[in-house]
C-alpha cells in the first residue's frame, strides 16, 4: 500500500492541472485551472492558485486553494516579513477536497501536516454542495444560507410542474411576446452580456468585488466544454443574459441580468426556463441556482420558486494551523477591526 502523501501542481502547469482535475469522476469546474487562473490575473491579491492532490492506497482526492502571503494584505504593509505566513482559501463559489475517500482521519492528518509545514496560519473553505468534506472536516463548520439546487434527472414535464405557479405564468407570458433563446458557447457577444451585467450590479448595490472586468470574462472564454453564455432576445435585441459554468455533471447559475426596460416581459424565467432545457438535454444532474446576497433574501426567494424541493445547506468552514501566529496577527490589527466575525479576524476591514 501506498504511504499517504500530498504533492502539488503549480498553476503554470496547465495540462498536468486540468488532466488530474478531470481524472476525478463527476469533477467541477471550479477546480479547473483556467477558472482559478481567471481570478489569479484579475487580482494579485486573490493570491497564487494550487492544486493538490492526496493518496493512499485507493483513496485520492483533489483540493484548489489560494495560497494568499499575509504580509501582502495592505494592513501588514511594512509590518511582517513577505514569503513567511501564508493563509489558504477555496476559489469564487465551491470548494474542498474532492474524491473518493474512505480514511478522511489520515486525509486531514496529512493536510494539517502539510500546512504546518508550509507556514500557513489558517484556511477558510467554502464546501461543495456535492462532496462529503464538510462532515469529515477537521475544523469549525456552521451553515449560515441556503442554495436552491434544480434536480435535472426527472422528466422535463416535472420540472416545469414543480415550479411554482408564477414561473409557469412568467414563461407562458414570455412566450406570448415572441421572446427568443439564444445560446453562445464563445463569448461572441460578451457587450451584450457587460452591458447587462454592470447595469444590474449598478441596480443591485453590488460590491466592488462583483465588478468583474472585461478581461476577467475574456478569460473565462477559455474554459470551453466548461462554460456558455444564455441570451433572451426580443426583436433581435438581447434582454437578459447569464454565464453558466458547468462541469462533468453539475451547472451553475453564475453571473447575468436583465436590462430594466423589458421586465414586464419575463425574460429572466423564460431564460433560466430554457437554460435548464439546456442542461437536461446536456445530461447533466443538477443545475445550480445559488443564494441570495444575504441570508434567505429576495433573490433566493426567487430562485426558490424554481426548485422548491431543492433547498440545500450551504456550509463555510475554517481552521488554525498557527494558533500562536494567528493571535499574534490578530492583535496587531485588533484596535482596527470593525467586524469581529469575520474569518481571518486579521483580515477583517
Amino acid at each position: 500500500m501506498k504511504k499517504d502523501r500530498i504533492t502539488e501542481v503549480s498553476v503554470n502547469d496547465i495540462e498536468k492541472w486540468n488532466e488530474v482535475v478531470r481524472s476525478f469522476a463527476g469533477y467541477d469546474v471550479f477546480y479547473l485551472n483556467e477558472y482559478v487562473q481567471a481570478f489569479q490575473l484579475e487580482n494579485p491579491l486573490n493570491g497564487e492558485p494550487v492544486l493538490i492532490y492526496y493518496e493512499k492506497g485507493t483513496d485520492r482526492a483533489m483540493n484548489v486553494i489560494f495560497k494568499r502571503d499575509i504580509a501582502d494584505d495592505p494592513n501588514f504593509t511594512g509590518k511582517i516579513e513577505s514569503g513567511h505566513y501564508f493563509d489558504l482559501i477555496t476559489p469564487y463559489g465551491y470548494g474542498g477536497f474532492w474524491g473518493n475517500i474512505t480514511d478522511w482521519d489520515s486525509l486531514n492528518i496529512s493536510y494539517s501536516q502539510y500546512c504546518k509545514e508550509n507556514q500557513v496560519v489558517c484556511e477558510f473553505v467554502r464546501f461543495e454542495l456535492f462532496s462529503e468534506y464538510a462532515q469529515h472536516y477537521f475544523g469549525e463548520v456552521e451553515s449560515r444560507t441556503h442554495n436552491v439546487v434544480r434536480n435535472l434527472e426527472i422528466p422535463l414535464d416535472e420540472i416545469w410542474m414543480d415550479f411554482k405557479p408564477k414561473v409557469r405564468k412568467n414563461v407562458k407570458r414570455a412566450n406570448s411576446y415572441g421572446l427568443k433563446f439564444a445560446v453562445d458557447l464563445e463569448g461572441r457577444y460578451l457587450e451584450d452580456f457587460l452591458r447587462i451585467y454592470y447595469s444590474t450590479m449598478d441596480r443591485s448595490g453590488a460590491q466592488d468585488e462583483f465588478y468583474f472586468s472585461r478581461d476577467f470574462f475574456r478569460r473565462l472564454e477559455k474554459l470551453r466544454g466548461n462554460a456558455a453564455w444564455f441570451y433572451a432576445l426580443y426583436n433581435g435585441n438581447v434582454v437578459s443574459s447569464e454565464l453558466m459554468i458547468y462541469g462533468s455533471e453539475h451547472a451553475y447559475s453564475y453571473l447575468g441580468g436583465t436590462d430594466r426596460e423589458y421586465f414586464d416581459l419575463r425574460p429572466n424565467d423564460f431564460l433560466k426556463y430554457e437554460m435548464i432545457k439546456w442542461c437536461k438535454e446536456k445530461g447533466l444532474k443538477n443545475f445550480v441556482l445559488g443564494g441570495g446576497y444575504g441570508a434567505d433574501d429576495g433573490i433566493f426567494q426567487y430562485k426558490q420558486c424554481l426548485a422548491p424541493h431543492g433547498i440545500v445547506d450551504f456550509y463555510i468552514g475554517h481552521k488554525v494551523f498557527d494558533k500562536k501566529r494567528y493571535e499574534e496577527l490578530v492583535e496587531m490589527r485588533e484596535a482596527d477591526i470593525e467586524n469581529p466575525t469575520y474569518f481571518p479576524a486579521y483580515r477583517a476591514k
